[in-house]
């Protein structure tokens, strides 16, 4: 007979979510799939600041912060909806990468859509960080396609 306890460690509670995954059939996953995302998405994580300036000088900007005003700038974009937006900053937190995970209209041509995004990022990065924003050769911006949904194709509804 199983005894249901709390795992000891991190490591432990891994191992035990990981061996019930893999006890799903292709089908299970697919149905707690959105679940466990959720619920990643919702875990707590420290955002690493990201440097602005201005007229009276530099500040610091929490990582959480961009990310929110970022996903309006994405959402605006006609065929697309952020999924999920992360920065990554070097030593002197100094903006240098952005990822944008999207879900775009089906039929939607991915190219274009693509450059649609980084252009819509850049502009909200001028808008925020300011006189610190990267120009684009300054910093990446990936856009990675994980979802593709009919509601969103152009024309469609969202």
């Amino acid at each position: 007979m199983a005894v249901n306890r709390e795992p000891r460690s991190g490591d432990e509670a891994l191992a035990l979510a990981t061996a019930a995954l893999r006890a799903h059939t292709e089908t299970g996953w697919v149905a707690v799939r959105a679940a466990v995302l959720d619920r990643v998405r919702r875990a707590f994580r420290p955002a690493d600041p990201v440097v602005g300036a201005h007229e009276l000088g530099e500040f610091l900007l929490s990582g959480d912060v961009l990310v929110t005003q970022l996903r309006p700038a994405v959402d605006a974009v006609t065929g697309v909806s952020a999924l999920a937006i992360s920065c990554a900053t070097d030593e002197a937190q100094h903006l240098e990468t952005v990822v944008v995970d999207v879900s775009a209209g089906y039929g939607v041509h991915l190219p274009s859509l693509g450059r649609e995004v980084r252009s819509a990022v850049l502009q909200r990065l001028r808008t925020v960080l300011g006189d610190a924003a990267p120009q684009a050769d300054q910093v990446l911006v990936d856009v990675h396609v994980a979802d593709v949904s009919r509601a969103l194709s152009r024309g469609g509804e969202r």
